[in-house]
Formats: structure tokens, C-alpha cells, sequence
């Protein structure tokens, strides 16, 4: 039997029952709404914490995300009934690499599953997928780095290039091509060099932020042998670099003007030893936190490469992981892409005035 529409040639019962199907959409959407919490703060009970008691805690569990609602961005209606009828699960995290939060309460997470960064603009209550020039995905986005002049960097180590995502235009440009498998990155506020993993050629390269001209490259005083496959990087506040070279199961620090100040780690599986390190990042005090995918932990070093505890643990749970490999830290904020998982965690670093039971400020959120 055809249904027509509801115009003037309509009778009274197409009416009627368009009238019910619109109504039982609404119902079922009002029953399927979930309600929507700010990135920064829980929703629901209080989650694990580390070191477990009787120590004081300094890390806590916040929340996971996986869709924009996880990041506190609230689903249309439309959107509710187009993923009810049709089963689409869009916008949904898949597999997660770099990760980074910026001053404006945007979180952006590169996605090597679906070829997409993805931007959750926490502020402002909108999401929106960042893909390569002319929309088309990128092949294996990796990095993640911000500069100070309104650019988001990002690594495609399958595409051997670096681009650069203006945040005011939305526009994808490559910034530097023809690199050997790029994969981390870190922009450096100090001298206004963009630091790239190359791991193919085993260095790190500092690139000038205008033309993506190789300036300098992190080797040994010889040239040779210092790195065995870098993967991650990280910038302190100082402007030294730290680079995860998992294969030698060492942590390099760099001063500013590139020279070797500091190397620690060893292979191993016991606290304080490094299975396969990927994502390394450091906190305001100087502790470095460094993602061990193999162990499924994260593991905390103080500034002099001396090991303090580790947070998480295998599983799907709150606080557990499946290979981690991005991490970035943003104020007293930890982002732990959780890979095997699909999704990112979120971790709180808790002061000694800090209590447990205190909850994040909320942030303002509106509908996309």
C-alpha cells in the first residue's frame, strides 16, 4: 500500500498516522537520550585511583570517550533517528594515536582506523571530523602538534608527509613532504621548531614553522647510532625535547639548542622497565609520563628519570587499557589514547590539596 505525504491531498487518516509515527519518534528518542556531561567531569560514581590505598592518591580516572556525547557535545535529533533507523554508529572513535587538548577546550584525536582527525570543540558544543586535502582521508594519521599561530599539525606516517590544518580557514595544506615514516610530533614554544619523528631514518628533525625547511637533526656527536626507530615526542615548558626511542628502551632528552642532556631505561617488564614505550608526555612539575603499550600501563618518572608508580592496568574497564600509544597533558589533565579500546581516557593529576571526592568545574556545552 502507498503512503502519501501529508499535503493537501491527504485524507484525515494519513494524517493520523503520520501524526503517531512522528510522535512515537519523539518518545523514543526522549527514551534514548542519555544525559550529557561536560569533558572535564565525571558522570557517574568516583572511579579508580593511583597509587591505591593506603597511599595518597595522585591520579585518578575521570571518564572515557568514544563518541562526541562521551566529550560532553550533544547529539541533534535528527542525528538520534537517523543512527536508530539506519544502525550507523558515526562520529565514533575507532583507533587512536596522537591526542591533544588545547587552550580553547578543543580536543582533537588522530584516527588511524578511519583516516580523521577528530575535533570535539568542547566550548562550543560542536564536533567535526578533519580530513586530508580535497576531503579525502588521510592514510594513517599518527601526531598531533599546535603551534602559537593557529596551526595543528599532523603526521601521516603512510603518506610520508606532515600537514598543516589552519583552525580558522579549516583548510588542509601539506606543510613537509617526502619524510621517512613521520610519527610523533611536538611543537617547541621556546625556539619555534616543530620536532618530527622520522622513524624510517632513525632521527628527529626540528623544522622551521614557515617552510618546513630541515634545520636540524638529533643524532650522536659520531652521526651515528643514537636512535633505534624514535616514535614519540614531547616539549617541556623549558624547551627540552624528549624522545621514546622504543627499540633501545631509552628516554633521550634534548636541551633546546639540541644537545643530549639526559638518557634513562631499560627492557624489561617490572615496574620502572620498558616492554614497547610509544606515547611520552611531561607535566608541569617535570614528571614524565611515558604509555607502555605491551604492558598496558602508563608509568610516571620524576624529572631525573627515576621511576615513582604506574596507572592502569589490561582490560576494558574504567582506568585499563589495550596498547595505549598517544598521551598529552594538558594543565592537571592527562589524555590517554586507550587503542585497542577505541577510545580515549581521561585522567585527572591530583595535588596534595586535591580530595578525590571533589568534582572538575564544569564546562558550558550547547547542541550541535
Amino acid at each position: 500500500m502507498r503512503i502519501h505525504g501529508c499535503g493537501r491531498g491527504s485524507t484525515w487518516r494519513q494524517r493520523l498516522l503520520w501524526a503517531g509515527v512522528g510522535g512515537a519518534m519523539m518518545l523514543l528518542l526522549a527514551a534514548c537520550a542519555t544525559p550529557v556531561v561536560p569533558l572535564l567531569q565525571r558522570g557517574d560514581a568516583a572511579g579508580p585511583q593511583w597509587p591505591e590505598p593506603p597511599m595518597r592518591a595522585k591520579i585518578r580516572w575521570v571518564k572515557s570517550i568514544e563518541t562526541p556525547q562521551d566529550a560532553g557535545i550533544a547529539r541533534s535529533a535528527w542525528r538520534h533517528a537517523v543512527e536508530f533507523f539506519t544502525g550507523a554508529a558515526a562520529d565514533n572513535i575507532v583507533k587512536p594515536h596522537g591526542v591533544y587538548f588545547d587552550e580553547a577546550g578543543r580536543l582533537f584525536v588522530a584516527d588511524a582506523g578511519v583516516g580523521v582527525v577528530h575535533l570535539f570543540d568542547t566550548r562550543n558544543g560542536a564536533y567535526k571530523r578533519i580530513t586530508g586535502p580535497s576531503g579525502l582521508p588521510f592514510r594513517s594519521p599518527i601526531g598531533l602538534a599546535q603551534d602559537d599561530a593557529g596551526g595543528l599539525f599532523i603526521s601521516d606516517s603512510a603518506a610520508d608527509t606532515v600537514y598543516r590544518y589552519d583552525l580558522a580557514s579549516g583548510d588542509v595544506t601539506p606543510f613537509c613532504r617526502e619524510m621517512a615514516r613521520p610519527t610523533g610530533i611536538a611543537y617547541n614554544r621556546v625556539n619555534k621548531l616543530l620536532y618530527v619523528a622520522e622513524t624510517g631514518y632513525g632521527r628527529v628533525v626540528a623544522l622551521d614553522r614557515n617552510a618546513g625547511q630541515k634545520l636540524t637533526i638529533h643524532t650522536s656527536k659520531s652521526g651515528e647510532g643514537l636512535f633505534n626507530k624514535p616514535i614519540d615526542l614531547a616539549v617541556d615548558r623549558a624547551g627540552r625535547v624528549y624522545v621514546n626511542d622504543p627499540l633501545n628502551y631509552k628516554i633521550n632528552v634534548f636541551t633546546p639548542d639540541g644537545r643530549l642532556q639526559q638518557r634513562f631505561g631499560e627492557m624489561g617488564d617490572a615496574p620502572g622497565q620498558m616492554d614497547k614505550p610509544k606515547g611520552i608526555a611531561v607535566d608541569a612539575e617535570g614528571r614524565i609520563f611515558v604509555c607502555d603499550s605491551l604492558l598496558d600501563t602508563v608509568q610516571l618518572f620524576d624529572a631525573s628519570g627515576v621511576y615513582m608508580f604506574s596507572f592502569g592496568a589490561n582490560g576494558t574497564g574504567a582506568g585499563d587499557f589495550w596498547m595505549p600509544s598517544g598521551i598529552h597533558i594538558a594543565s592537571n589533565w592527562v589524555f590517554v589514547s586507550d587503542t585497542y579500546n577505541n577510545r580515549v581516557q581521561v585522567f585527572q593529576i591530583l595535588s596534595n590539596e586535591d580530595s578525590v571526592d571533589d568534582e572538575p568545574a564544569s564546562q558550558p556545552t550547547s547542541k550541535r
